[in-house]
C-alpha cells in the first residue's frame, strides 16, 4: 500500500513539477525516489497515470503555451521572459510566469526570488503566495508550506490552486484522507477548470486505491 501511495504522489508532482512531491515526500521519508521511473511514464503499475491523464496533459499544455511565447530569435521562453523582467523590474505578471517557468524547471532559488519580488510588489498577491509555499515544498519543508497555504485560504477560501496545491502538500505528508478533502473542495469550486478536472481525477484515483484495498474486500 505504503508503494502504491509514492506512485500516486510523485503522479502527482507531474501536474505541477515534478520536483514537488518527490522532494516533499523525500524529505518525510517516503519511497518517490524509487517510484519514480513507474509512475511517469506508461499505464502499467499500480497508481501511474496514463499519458492521457488529465494531470499529465496539464503540463504539456504548459509547456505549449511556453513554446508560444518564445522569443522568436532565442528560442528560449525563459530568455524572453528574463528579458522583460529587465525591462521593468515591477511587472508581477512577468515575475509570477517567471516563477512557474523557474520551478517547471527545478530552479528553485530563482523561482523563490520571482515570487518574493512580486509579492514585494503586491503583498496580498494569492498567485504569489501558493507559488512560493509549492517551492519551499519542493525545497522540503512541507510545513512552512501548509501554513502559507492555509494563511491564502483564510484570506481567500475559494482559491482553487490555493485546496489543489494543499492537497499536494497533505498527500506528500502521509495526510491522505485531507489530500483527498482538499481535492474534493478544489473540484467543487469550478469543475470545469483544468485545476477542477486534475483535482476530480486525484479523487477518482484515490477512492479506486481505496476499493482495491485488501481492506476493502
Amino acid at each position: 500500500m505504503r508503494r502504491s501511495l509514492a506512485l500516486i504522489a510523485v503522479a502527482a508532482a507531474v501536474a505541477v513539477a515534478a520536483a514537488v512531491v518527490v522532494v516533499g515526500m523525500n524529505s518525510s521519508g517516503g519511497e518517490a525516489a524509487g517510484a519514480a521511473s513507474g509512475a511517469t511514464g506508461g499505464t502499467g503499475g499500480t497508481g501511474t497515470l496514463p499519458s492521457d491523464h488529465p494531470s499529465v496533459a496539464v503540463d504539456q499544455e504548459q509547456a505549449a503555451v511556453a513554446d508560444a511565447d518564445a522569443d522568436s530569435d532565442s528560442g528560449d521562453p525563459m530568455a524572453l521572459l528574463e528579458k522583460k523582467r529587465a525591462k521593468d523590474p515591477g511587472d508581477v505578471g512577468v515575475l509570477l510566469d517567471l516563477g512557474k517557468a523557474y520551478f517547471m524547471r527545478q530552479r528553485l532559488q530563482q523561482s523563490e526570488q520571482a515570487y518574493s519580488e512580486a509579492l514585494a510588489q503586491q503583498p496580498d498577491n494569492a498567485m504569489a503566495q501558493v507559488g512560493l509555499a509549492m517551492v519551499w515544498h519542493a525545497q522540503g519543508d512541507s510545513k512552512r508550506a501548509e501554513t502559507a497555504l492555509l494563511q491564502v485560504l483564510d484570506a481567500h477560501p475559494d482559491d482553487q490552486e490555493a485546496h489543489y496545491s494543499l492537497a499536494i502538500v497533505y498527500f506528500s505528508t502521509g495526510r491522505v484522507g485531507e489530500a483527498k478533502a482538499e481535492w474534493q473542495t478544489a473540484a467543487q469550486i469550478d469543475p470545469t477548470s483544468v485545476t477542477g478536472r486534475r483535482s476530480q481525477s486525484f479523487v477518482d484515483l484515490l477512492a479506486d486505491q481505496q476499493s482495491n484495498s485488501p481492506a476493502a474486500n
